[in-house]
Parts: structure tokens; C-alpha cells; sequence
């Protein structure tokens, strides 16, 4: 394909919120994985950290929790796979560089240790004990994980994803399930950034490039 004949076809690409309107393909329960995507007690939660004071407000202004506490009503009534993504880290923080403003943050602050709080999902979207719970120490849930391995054997071969932040874990994430052959969906109302443009900038992003941007109503009736 030249450059020309992909910049007439990107013209005619819907943007997120333009896609919001559209009813989605079903989804198969027995082959459709709801990923919750970082949302720790250190980072969405009430355990203070720089990311908390990021994000915790911003979960609560977009009723953020209640729209994830719908979503997994509707997968575990539909019998379909759960699994959660956090990070957690060794004191010290081995095998973790002070490469990027995110990293040197982590680095700084000394937070989301194994072992403590701010590494343990928030209770009211907290995980069932047949669920999944897969810790790694990068912004993908795929990264050096065995988070493909789990859904593989479990026969999934599209992912829902939820989360914090959109910009930052959650596109992360998504870019790594699409990489891997997955398809991939990231719920419009079921994550959120820092602000609403960065939420909006990357669920364009992952639209034109990566995947599906439904709201939750939406998946729910697919997944129906």
C-alpha cells in the first residue's frame, strides 16, 4: 500500500467519540477476557503516592469505579475470564532504570512495594480468588508476564481492558495485545488520565490504530 492510499483510508477512520454511537460485533464470553488494568489502592486508591494524587480524583469526578464494578457484573455473569494487571516492585527497585519521568517518579518516591498496600487492587472492584491477579514492573501487562501464557491456555482471543491511566497503562497494554493478535478493546468510560485531553488524545490513538473505543453499555450488550 503506497502513502497515498493510506492517508485517503485514514481520512475515512471514525474517531473515538465519533465511534461511540455504533453497536460493536457480539462478543464471545467463552473466548472474551475483561483485563482491569492497574487500578491498585497506590494509584487509583486511598494510599498516598504521587500517582494517587494523579488519578484519584479523577477516578472519583468520572464515576470511573462504578462503570468497572458494571463491567465485571457483566463478565462474571456471562462466565467470562477475569483477569487484573498491577505493578509491583522489590525494595531497592532491581531491574527498574531511572530512563523516563515515569520510572524516575517510581524511583523518587519509593512506592508500590511488594508487600504493602498500595499494591492491592481497590476493594470495590477487587478480584474474586479464581481470578487472575498478574504483577510485572513495566506500564504493559504483557511485559515480561505471564499474562499471554494465562489467556492462551484459557483460549481467549479478545481482550476488553479498563483501567488507569488510559495514556499510560492501559494504550500500553492495548499496543501489546494487538501486537500479540488479540482483539482488542478499550472501554471509552472505563478508564481515564490525568485530564480529559490526554483520555481522549490516546483512545484516538488506539481507534485509528489498535482497536475498538465502546463505551460500556455498548460491550455489555455484546457481550450479551
Amino acid at each position: 500500500m503506497d502513502v497515498c492510499t493510506l492517508q485517503r483510508q485514514q481520512a475515512h477512520v471514525p474517531t473515538a467519540r465519533s465511534q461511540e454511537g455504533a453497536p460493536m460485533d457480539r462478543l464471545d464470553p467463552a473466548r472474551t477476557a475483561l483485563m482491569v488494568v492497574h487500578m491498585a489502592k497506590g494509584v487509583a486508591g486511598e494510599v498516598d503516592t504521587p500517582f494517587n494524587r494523579l488519578f484519584r480524583h479523577r477516578a472519583e469526578e468520572t464515576g470511573l469505579i462504578g462503570v468497572q464494578a458494571r463491567l465485571l457484573d457483566g463478565f462474571r455473569t456471562a462466565k467470562a475470564k477475569v483477569v487484573y494487571t498491577l505493578v509491583t516492585y522489590q525494595p531497592g527497585f532491581p531491574g527498574v532504570r531511572p530512563n523516563s519521568p515515569l520510572f524516575r517518579t517510581l524511583i523518587d518516591s519509593g512506592c508500590l512495594l511488594e508487600g504493602t498496600p498500595a499494591v492491592e487492587v481497590i476493594d470495590d472492584i477487587a478480584p474474586r480468588s479464581e481470578e487472575p491477579v498478574v504483577r510485572g514492573q513495566a506500564t504493559s501487562g504483557f511485559d515480561r508476564t505471564e499474562l499471554d501464557t494465562i489467556l492462551r491456555l484459557a483460549g481467549v482471543d479478545t481482550l476488553v481492558l479498563a483501567g488507569i491511566a488510559t495514556d499510560v497503562a492501559v494504550e500500553s497494554t492495548a499496543r501489546g495485545a494487538c501486537d500479540l493478535g488479540y482483539r482488542t478493546t478499550v472501554v471509552s468510560d472505563a478508564c481515564t488520565a490525568d485530564s480529559d485531553a490526554a483520555h481522549a488524545h490516546s483512545l484516538d490513538v488506539i481507534q485509528k490504530w489498535f482497536g475498538e473505543t465502546p463505551t460500556a453499555d455498548q460491550v455489555l450488550s455484546a457481550l450479551g
